[in-house]
């Protein structure tokens, strides 16, 4: 029994090995095909070669992964609540819970983390459940120049290695 098993083995190796081969021999012979496709073509007359490259403007320098990694943590754990606090003078001004939208601003950061520009880029803060009686929405008043100068105070522990513009949109409100 043990020898007939063997046999058997013996036998499905052999076969497995002839089926590997012939494979083998059948790539080789397609990628023979593909090269003599372009032998005698112009397919390397076609091909385009850059004669010199080409040169750019300087861009200027740039902030590291980590300065930048830095600044977006700090916003996030640190600051965003100034957002929220800044919504808050519109819901009171107001009297309605109601208000939520999005916005950008954009910031400059000096060397030293502090922060020297502010502009207020985009804003669609209002109301999005009306007063009783009331027939449009009221937009945020409070919100941007609340927003400006909590932003001025904000500062970076790890400052950027150069001057950096920063952009941040966000979203306030119950509605999100």
């Amino acid at each position: 029994m043990r020898i007939n098993s063997l046999i058997i083995v013996g036998v499905a190796l052999a076969m497995s090995g002839g089926c590997a081969k012939r494979q083998l021999n059948k790539m080789d012979a397609q990628e023979d095909k593909l090269a003599a496709q372009y032998d005698g073509s112009s397919y390397e007359e076609d091909m385009v070669q850059a004669d010199a490259s080409q040169e750019y403007e300087d861009q200027g320098d740039s902030i590291s992964p980590e300065a930048l990694a830095g600044i977006q943590d700090t916003i996030t754990n640190v600051y965003e609540r100034d957002f929220g606090r800044c919504l808050q003078e519109d819901m009171d001004a107001y009297n309605n819970r109601w208000i939520a939208g999005t916005f950008a601003v954009e910031f400059r950061i000096n060397t030293k983390g502090k922060v020297t520009e502010v502009s207020l880029l985009e804003e669609d803060i209002k109301e999005i459940k009306l007063p009783p009686g009331q027939k449009e929405p009221r937009k945020a008043k409070l919100f941007g120049p609340c927003i400006e100068r909590a932003i001025y105070k904000w500062e970076f522990e790890k400052p950027p290695e150069v001057e950096y513009v920063h952009t941040y949109t966000g979203q306030v409100g119950e509605a999100f």
